[in-house]
């Protein structure tokens, strides 16, 4: 039977072709495992590709363009956290069988992970330079929103990404724990210590330090009912 135009364009026997057939599966959810997985890596491939242009837009000053790319982005991130939870469905037991053939694999070698941490730089760079070109910087645009509405804007939505992407990196710990308990190192030999410490980490610590220099000088002041 030929396929399908939906078909061709998806290129759904392809796609479908990705995971392992039934008889090769060491567990009944293995599937759903490397459907998630393979879904999640999708999804930091398009945001990547936001990254791709919002840059040039943000160093152009489209900035509503770009302000619209970073609340793509954090959009894709809510539902790589959400659909994370459908591995919480998994019994620890199950996991146990499929990570016997997943050899020495970590999701901290993900190619999506690592390429959005090198582009997130790019992004702050290229924010860094709009501020600069509008005489601004994030501790203006934090003591003041009215300063310059569309470079707030953009800090604002950068910060709605990256506290995204910490959730994401959080909700991945906190699966972990639940799967193999906080003691199983992984299977690099790493123990859980270095996912608890990288899941604080930020893509722009500059936006979050301007919040604080805000309240450096603050001094409680009288109650006022």
């Amino acid at each position: 039977m030929p396929l399908t135009e939906y078909e061709r364009y998806l290129r759904v026997p392809e796609l479908l072709a990705l995971q392992k057939p039934e008889e090769s599966r060491t567990h009944a959810d293995e599937l759903l495992f490397q459907t998630v997985h393979q879904v999640e890596e999708l999804w930091m491939k398009a945001a990547d590709d936001e990254i791709s242009r919002l840059v040039p837009a943000m160093d152009a000053d489209e900035l509503e363009a770009a302000r619209a790319g970073l609340h793509r982005i954090y959009l894709v991130e809510k539902l790589m956290s959400d659909q994370m939870r459908l591995l919480e469905t998994m019994a620890p037991v199950a996991y146990f069988a499929i990570r016997k053939g997943l050899g020495h694999g970590s999701g901290l070698e993900s190619p999506g992970f690592n390429r959005l941490l090198r582009s997130s730089k790019k992004v702050s760079d290229a924010f860094e330079r709009a501020c600069a070109r509008h005489g601004v910087t994030p501790e203006m645009l934090v003591q003041d929103p009215q300063r310059h509405r569309s470079l707030w804007s953009i800090a604002e939505a950068m910060i709605d990404v990256d506290e995204a992407f910490q959730t994401f990196r959080y909700r991945h710990l906190v699966l972990v724990k639940r799967i193999i308990g906080a003691g199983t190192p992984s299977l690099k030999g790493n123990p859980i210590d270095l996912l608890e410490n990288n899941a604080k980490k930020s893509f722009f610590p500059a936006l979050w330090r301007a919040r604080e220099a805000l309240f450096d000088d603050f001094k409680p002041g009288e109650l006022k009912t």
